[in-house]
C-alpha cells in the first residue's frame, strides 16, 4: 500500500501545532504516513522573505516532484510556506483556521470553525471549532475537576484579574463535597495572576495550583482524561474544544469583549446554542453540572474529508 508523505509546517505555537499534529494522528488511522516536519522563524525579516519565496514560485510551473503528497500548516504565519511547498512539489495544500479572502483559493482545502462565518467554497470544509489531540478516554475521574486560566489579549477582551478571582472562588465555594481541584494558568497569563491563584490555593483544602512554565508537555491532556468537570476562561477557545473533545463536562468563565461579535464571543454563544458547553451564568443560578453526553472529534472529521477527496479507497 501506498506510503502518504506528509509535510507538517509548525510555527512554534502550541495551539497551532495541536491541530496540525490532531489532524495527522487522525490520518494514521486511515493511511500509511511518512511524516516530515518544518518548524518556522516568525519575524517581519522571514516572513517578508517567505512570502516572495512563495510568489515567485508562480512564475514558473507547479512541481510534481512526489518528495510530498500533503503539506500541513496551521496559523497565518505557515500560509506561504505551505503555498510554497506545496506549488514545488505538487502536494496538497492544507491549512487550519480561516484565511484571509484574498488567499483562500491558492489552497486545496481549508479547515474553518462554523463560528468565523465564512463563505462557503468547495476547499472549504466548516467544523466546530478546531481539531486537536485531545481524545476521550472515557476514564474521567467525578471528583477531580480542572479549572484553566488564559491571559490577556489587548484585541479581544478586558481582563480583570479580580473579576475571576471572585468567579473562580465561588466555584470552588459551591464545588460538590469531595471535589478535588486543580487550577493550571496559560503563557498569556499575568505573573500578578499566577500569584494570586497561588495564594487562592494555598489557602483551600483540595486545591492545588501549577503555573504554565512548571509543566511539561503533555500535561494538561492528561489533565483531561482524568477531569469530570473542566471549567475555562471564554478567552481560550482552543482549551475549551480540547476539553470537549476529551468528553469533560465543560463550562466556561466569562470574559468582557470588546467587541461582541468577534470570532471567540461567536464560538462562545455556539457552544451555548448547541448545548455542548455550560455557561458560568447558567451554572451560578443552579449548581448543576449538566452534562449532554456529547463530544467532538474534529480531528477525525478533517482527517476523513481529506481521504474522501483524495485517497477515498481508505475509508471504512
Amino acid at each position: 500500500m501506498k506510503s502518504y508523505k506528509i509535510m507538517a509546517v509548525l510555527d512554534g505555537r502550541p495551539g497551532h501545532e495541536k491541530q496540525t499534529q490532531g489532524i495527522i494522528r487522525a490520518l494514521e488511522t486511515y493511511l500509511p504516513v511518512d511524516v516530515s516536519f518544518q518548524t518556522i522563524k516568525i519575524s517581519f525579516v522571514s516572513e517578508l522573505i517567505a512570502w516572495v519565496k512563495a510568489l515567485a514560485g508562480f512564475l514558473v510551473k507547479p512541481g510534481q516532484t512526489n518528495a510530498v503528497d500533503f503539506v500541513v500548516g496551521t496559523g497565518t504565519h505557515t500560509h506561504a510556506h505551505v503555498i510554497r511547498i506545496g506549488h514545488a512539489s505538487g502536494a496538497k495544500k492544507i491549512i487550519c483556521m480561516s484565511p484571509a479572502s484574498f488567499l483562500t483559493q491558492m489552497f486545496d482545502l481549508c479547515f474553518v470553525p462554523a463560528h468565523d462565518r465564512v463563505k462557503s467554497g468547495e476547499n472549504i470544509f466548516f467544523t466546530t471549532g478546531p481539531p486537536n489531540i485531545s481524545e476521550n478516554k472515557k476514564c474521567h475521574q467525578p471528583d477531580k475537576g480542572l479549572i484553566l486560566i488564559g491571559g490577556t489579549d489587548d484585541k479581544s477582551h478586558v481582563w480583570n484579574s479580580d473579576k475571576l478571582l471572585e468567579y473562580i472562588d465561588k466555584i470552588l465555594s459551591l464545588s460538590p463535597a469531595g471535589m478535588n481541584w486543580t487550577i493550571s494558568s496559560s503563557p498569556r497569563t499575568p505573573a500578578e495572576m499566577e500569584d494570586n491563584l497561588n495564594r487562592l490555593a494555598a489557602g483551600r483544602d483540595r486545591v492545588v495550583f501549577f503555573r504554565f512554565s512548571d509543566t511539561k508537555k503533555g500535561w494538561v491532556e492528561q489533565q483531561y482524561d482524568a477531569a469530570g468537570i473542566v471549567w475555562v476562561t471564554a478567552d481560550s477557545m482552543s482549551m475549551v474544544y480540547e476539553a470537549l473533545t476529551a468528553g469533560c463536562t465543560t463550562c466556561i468563565i466569562p470574559m468582557e469583549w470588546k467587541h461582541e461579535k468577534n470570532k471567540f464571543s461567536l464560538s462562545e454563544q455556539d457552544l451555548y446554542a448547541r448545548n455542548l458547553a455550560v455557561s458560568y451564568a447558567d451554572w451560578s443560578r443552579t449548581q448543576d453540572y449538566i452534562h449532554t453526553g456529547k463530544s467532538l472529534n474534529e480531528s477525525d472529521n478533517c482527517a476523513r474529508e481529506i481521504v474522501r477527496r483524495w485517497c477515498p479507497e481508505n475509508l471504512p
